[in-house]
C-alpha cells in the first residue's frame, strides 16, 4: 500500500492538481483527515479501498478525490466529456 498523505502541500501535482488544491484551501481544508489520507492515494493508486469510520470523518472527499483527479486528468488529454 502507498505511503499515508499527511497534507495537502505534500502531494505532487498528478495526485492533487493545483485546481482542487485551490479549491481545498478556499473551503477550509488545511490537510486531509484520517481517513484520506490513508485512502486516497490507495485508491489513486489503483487499488481497491474500504473506509468505516464516523460521520464527519471524510470519507466522501477520500473517494471523490481521485474521481476530480482522473476527471481533470481526462479534460486535459481532450478525453472528457459526452460522447
Amino acid at each position: 500500500a502507498p505511503d499515508p498523505v499527511c497534507s495537502f502541500d505534500a502531494c505532487p501535482a498528478s495526485a492533487l492538481p493545483a485546481s482542487l488544491r485551490r479549491t481545498l484551501a478556499k473551503m477550509g481544508f488545511a490537510a486531509p483527515t484520517a481517513v484520506q489520507s490513508q485512502a486516497a492515494p490507495a485508491v489513486l493508486c489503483g487499488l481497491d479501498a474500504v473506509a468505516i469510520a464516523p460521520t464527519g470523518s471524510g470519507k466522501t472527499l477520500a473517494f471523490l478525490w481521485p474521481l476530480c483527479v482522473h476527471a481533470a486528468a481526462r479534460a486535459a488529454d481532450g478525453k472528457g466529456g459526452a460522447g
